[in-house]
């Protein structure tokens, strides 16, 4: 019997320290649709935001940079990626008050209870085995009043659990599937209620990826199968991928621009991610 080699809960940090000196994440993510509309829904909260703001899962620091509002602190399990955030942030105009450190989301102890006006969580729970953990010290650290806003992927009929590395292999990064979960909004709630915060807002974002995407992966997907059965080059794939995202971000500039989206609204339910807006009280 053949088992996947699973990132197991002992092998996180190294996993994503490998991730964190290869992947560049930022630069890709948030350079296709489904990143630009997420950043743009963040934005527009931590735009309204105070104060000392913690970042859990902060990457290279995107955030920490676009922040405004007062001082912040980013917490991510990867040095590597720490590194590279510390970097940025001196390269940009928001040089002061930012500090870093590597930190695993399921334990916040080493955080000063109450310290914090504003937390971000986004897209860390669907990578962590006990979410309930991260949101409980999320509560820890909160001051009363102080808000946190989480995102995790979305999900509609059956929940992922273990994705397959995918282009990380084209990275180098090793393994075979790693922890890719998902919640619903409902389900978000549920947690926040369990440690004692209180939703304030909660729903789904990214809803515009659902049409936008969906003549795109059509021939993403063909290419791909293509490619697989012919030349089996990463250049190719990679080709595949970019022209992948050009089409969708297209699409959903055209449809933008003629006001299309009220007529997508009716069909589409739900966006492809969920949020949650909480406040300890």
């Amino acid at each position: 019997m053949c088992l996947m080699n699973h990132i197991t809960a002992d092998k996180v940090k190294p996993f994503y320290e490998e991730v964190g000196a290869k992947y560049p994440e930022e630069q890709i993510v948030y350079r296709e649709l489904r990143g630009i509309l997420r950043r743009k829904f963040i934005l527009e909260h931590l735009g309204k935001a105070k104060g000392f703001l913690l970042d859990v899962g902060c990457n290279a620091g995107l955030y920490l940079r676009d922040y405004r509002g007062g001082p912040a602190v980013g917490v991510d399990i990867s040095y590597n990626v720490l590194r590279r955030a510390k970097w940025k942030i001196a390269q940009s105009a928001t040089t002061q008050n930012r500090y870093f450190i590597v930190g695993d989301a399921e334990n916040l102890s080493f955080l000063k209870p109450g310290c914090f006006d504003f937390v971000l969580c986004s897209e860390v729970l669907e990578h962590v085995f006990h979410p309930e953990m991260v949101v409980a010290g999320i509560f820890q650290v909160l001051r009363l009043g102080g808000k946190a806003l989480i995102t995790t992927p979305n999900y509609r009929k059956q929940r992922p659990t273990w994705i397959d590395l995918g282009e990380l292999r084209n990275y180098g990064i090793t393994g075979e599937q790693y922890l890719h979960t998902a919640y619903r909004p409902e389900e978000l709630e549920k947690m926040a209620k369990q440690v004692g915060l209180t939703p304030v807002e909660s729903g789904t974002l990214e809803w515009e990826v659902k049409y936008a995407t969906r003549l795109p992966v059509v021939i993403l997907l063909l290419l791909r199968q293509l490619n697989k059965w012919t030349f089996s080059s990463s250049r190719f794939d990679h080709w595949n991928q970019c022209f992948f995202n050009w089409g969708s971000k297209t699409i959903y500039h055209i449809c933008h621009f003629l006001q299309f989206e009220k007529l997508w609204q009716k069909f589409i339910k739900e966006g492809v991610r969920s949020y949650i807006i909480v406040r300890k009280e």
